[in-house]
Order: structure tokens, then C-alpha cells, then sequence
């Protein structure tokens, strides 16, 4: 049998995905890579957003009308979300979040698989071989009790679990000793790693820098109210890249507190700053949803304000949507979509110049870059570059940076 995965979302899924392609061949299934060519494809779905949704769907409805041979089978957080109406929609077999991991030998007796997201846990996911030979996805943890009042994924993942240190240490250690020079932990929160389990996510860092061997390792997304004098002086090693993706998702006070967000926009601007100020040439990225309930024209200007002055260099900007069983779903005063979209193409535009001015920051600079497949590579600092002729993939090059081109790709020589 033949089969492919398609894979939505996050990095969680991507190595949930990497998993269940190891167990597919280890299965005698061959995993093809044009989805033409398949006999049955899996849906790693995702369900934070409607858009994200929608286009699983449309996805799936077009498999079954072009294709109404092919079996399908959905997992993911769409399969905990939308069970019934997913097998109103031609999906064959439905895998909740719970029993992922074994989605290829449900799709081979041919049967759905619903519990309760409560009976995983992250060790379901060990050691995964990656495709790439340059960044490896390390899954360390797993679910999410923050409950901010727009997400639906504490009900979707779960309360939070972490997988032990040691077994952590010993994926990396093995992913290192194969040639893998880029290490990244990814959980639905890895902030949150630890506190099922008495150790922390700047405890676990401290001993994955100490494993020997030349690679580094890059942090995805951690929450401001997270980041502590341990997890900043952690920045200072050059094992750790110098880039962190700090969620803002609104810069007013007023709409973050109905976010159930736990800090102020004030906060965020002392906090951000002061982190860079103390890490030279750190840069950050943030989420920001525009069109959140009672957002007015005066709470838009805040976030702007807000950005600009906290040193934000990378913007993700989502436009709010409804999430049936989250606070904000039943909450008055909703947005008028064609404001929404207003409002988050100026947030692109001031992406696009925060983004324009940090890659200016690194011109003139020699930065530690890893150098990737089709003469590309890529900074400690989350920027691509245009590599020289001659390098070679998968090594560590000192980069000249001399300019950048229009969409911020970087360019120099060793």
C-alpha cells in the first residue's frame, strides 16, 4: 500500500508526522511523495483556527471527489473537535489526538480510535529520525492550561505533561551523534515544561548545552511571563540561537486582559526590550490577533504603539476567529470581518519594516550561519542567507554579511 501524509499546523504536528512515516515504513507501507500516487492518506489535522479548518476540509473533499478510492484517515486536533462531522465528509477512519502515534495500524485494521485527549502522554513520541540532516524536531512536551479565552487547544491537547529529562538528553545526544546541527524542543508549550515533573525548561537547556558536539540548539515559542534571569543567561551560550518567538497577541492592556493574557502591554515593552538590550543582536518574533471582541479603533493604535516600542523584529498576525467553547466565542461586540482585514494588513506592513530593519541590523556583521540544501542557509538569528559558492550543506560557516536582497534574504562571504 501506498500512502501519504499531509501535515497542518504546528511543529508538534510536524514531528507527530515524522513519527507516523517511521511507523508506515515500518509497517512495509511505502510512503510515496506525490499524493497522486497513493492508495491512502493520513490528515494530520489542525484546529486553532477556522482557516485552518476550512482548508483541511476542502482538502479532504477534493481527495474523495477526484480521488474516491483513495481511504483517508484524519487525526490531529480537528479529529477531537469535529468527529462527526468529518465522517459525514467522506473520511474513513477518525484517530483522535490520543491515539496518534498508532494512526498507521488503526488505518490498516481499518477502524476509528476515540478517548480522551487525558490518556496520552508525550512519551507516546521517542526518538524520531528526521528527514533533514540539518534540523531535527525533538518533541519535549505536550498540552496546555493557560486557557486564554480565544484557544481551544487546552481542550483539544490536554493538560500539560513532559517528557523525563533523560530521555530528552539521550533523542538530542543521538540526533547530535548522527550530524543533525540544529536541535529544535517543540510541546504545545514548552514554557510549561517541567511542571508536571519538578524540573524546568531552563534545567532541561542547561544539560542539552552540555552534551559535546558542534550544533545549536533553537527555541520556538515561550510565553513573557516565562522568561526568567536562568532561561535569559541561557542565551549568552553559543549552543543557543539568539532568536525566540515571544506571543504578544494583543499590545492594549484593556483587550489582553480579556484574553486572559496575565500581563500588561507595559509589561511586554520592559520585558522585551530589556531581554535584547542584555542579548546582543537577539531578535523576536510575536503573534498578534487583530479583530479580538470590543477591539476598538483607539486598542488597534495601542498594539501598534506596543510593537514599535517593545523591539519586536518578526510578526505572525492572525485575524480572530470563533472557537466554539472558548470564553471569547460567547463574548459581545464581534468585529466586522472587512475591519479585521484592515487592520491585519497594516500589522503585515509593519512587519514587513520591522523585519526590513533587523536584517539592515545584521549588514556589516559576521554571523555563525548553518549552511542548508539548494545554497541556502540560515542565521543563529532566524534570517536566511544566500550562500557562496562551494559550501557545503549541513557545516557551520562564519558569513561576512556585505547585504540583503529586497525580501530580507541576507548575502556575504566567509
Amino acid at each position: 500500500m501506498n500512502i501519504y501524509i499531509y501535515t497542518f499546523g504546528c511543529k508538534v504536528n510536524q514531528v507527530e508526522s515524522e513519527h507516523l512515516l517511521g511507523r508506515a515504513a515500518e509497517n512495509g507501507l511505502v510512503v510515496v511523495s506525490e499524493a497522486s500516487s497513493a492508495d491512502a492518506v493520513i490528515i494530520n489535522s489542525c484546529a486553532v483556527t477556522e482557516r485552518a479548518v476550512n482548508k483541511m476540509l476542502s482538502l479532504l473533499r477534493k481527495i474523495k471527489k477526484d480521488r474516491p478510492e483513495v481511504f483517508a484517515l484524519v487525526t490531529g486536533c480537528a479529529a477531537d473537535l469535529l468527529t462527526e462531522k468529518l465522517k459525514k465528509s467522506g473520511t474513513d477512519i477518525v484517530v483522535t489526538n490520543a491515539g496518534k502515534k498508532d494512526a498507521v495500524e488503526y488505518l490498516l485494521e481499518k477502524r476509528d480510535f476515540y478517548s480522551s485527549i487525558e490518556t496520552r502522554t508525550v512519551l507516546d513520541i521517542g526518538y524520531t529520525p528526521m528527514k533533514s540532516r540539518t534540523r531535527a524536531f525533538v518533541k519535549i512536551q505536550d498540552g496546555c492550561d493557560s486557557f486564554c479565552s480565544y484557544c481551544i487547544i487546552p481542550m483539544l491537547r490536554g493538560k500539560p505533561v513532559s517528557k523525563p529529562e533523560e530521555d530528552v538528553v539521550n533523542e538530542v545526544t543521538r540526533l547530535v551523534e548522527e550530524g543533525h546541527k540544529e536541535i529544535v524542543p517543540v510541546g504545545i508549550h514548552i514554557g510549561k515544561y517541567g511542571q508536571d515533573n519538578g524540573s524546568s525548561l531552563a534545567l532541561l537547556l542547561e544539560k542539552l548545552v552540555a552534551i559535546e558536539g558542534d550544533f545549536r540548539i533553537r527555541l520556538t515559542s515561550v510565553e513573557l511571563n516565562e522568561l526568567d534571569d536562568r532561561l535569559e543567561e541561557l542565551f549568552r551560550n553559543d549552543k543557543i540561537c539568539r532568536h525566540l518567538h515571544i506571543p504578544l497577541q494583543s499590545g492594549s492592556s484593556g483587550i489582553l486582559k480579556k484574553m486572559n493574557r496575565h500581563y500588561t502591554a507595559e509589561e511586554y515593552i520592559e520585558k522585551v526590550s530589556a531581554f535584547k538590550h542584555k542579548i546582543n543582536g537577539l531578535t523576536v518574533g510575536a503573534d498578534v490577533i487583530t479583530g479580538f471582541p470590543g477591539e476598538t479603533d483607539a486598542h488597534f493604535e495601542e498594539c501598534i504603539n506596543t510593537i514599535c516600542s517593545s523591539g519586536v523584529d518578526f510578526l505572525h498576525v492572525f485575524q480572530y476567529s470563533d472557537r466554539e467553547g472558548t470564553a471569547a466565542s460567547t463574548m459581545k461586540d464581534k468585529i466586522k470581518g472587512a475591519v479585521k482585514k484592515e487592520r491585519a494588513e497594516k500589522l503585515r506592513i509593519l512587519g514587513d519594516r520591522l523585519k526590513s530593519e533587523a536584517a539592515d541590523r545584521c549588514v556589516g556583521k559576521s554571523l555563525r550561519v548553518l549552511a542548508q540544501k539548494g545554497g541556502m542557509g540560515i542565521t543563529d538569528n532566524y534570517f536566511d542567507v544566500r550562500m557562496p559558492d562551494g559550501c557545503e550543506p549541513n557545516r557551520f560557516y562564519t558569513m561576512n554579511i556585505t547585504g540583503r536582497r529586497e525580501d530580507c534574504v541576507l548575502y556575504g562571504d566567509e
